[in-house]
């Protein structure tokens, strides 16, 4: 990969991103949710899923230096 974007290219910002707003609309809608049928480990595997999201990409960044 070129260094010309640094270690994350725009469409993979674009993907985070994406990733990281689906996440925090599921961590606040997360009681709507189990109000809504969806059970209470899907919900909290979702929010947890989406926080990981930023840790890895910043374990990556810290280890290909």
């Amino acid at each position: 990969m070129s260094r010309r974007y640094g270690l994350m290219g725009p469409n993979t910002v674009r993907i985070v991103a994406l990733v990281l707003a689906v996440g925090m609309a599921a961590g606040m809608g997360i009681p709507y949710l189990v109000q809504a049928g969806v059970p209470v480990w899907t919900a909290v595997l979702l929010a947890v899923a989406v926080l990981a999201v930023p840790i890895i990409a910043m374990n990556r960044d810290k280890t290909r230096d």
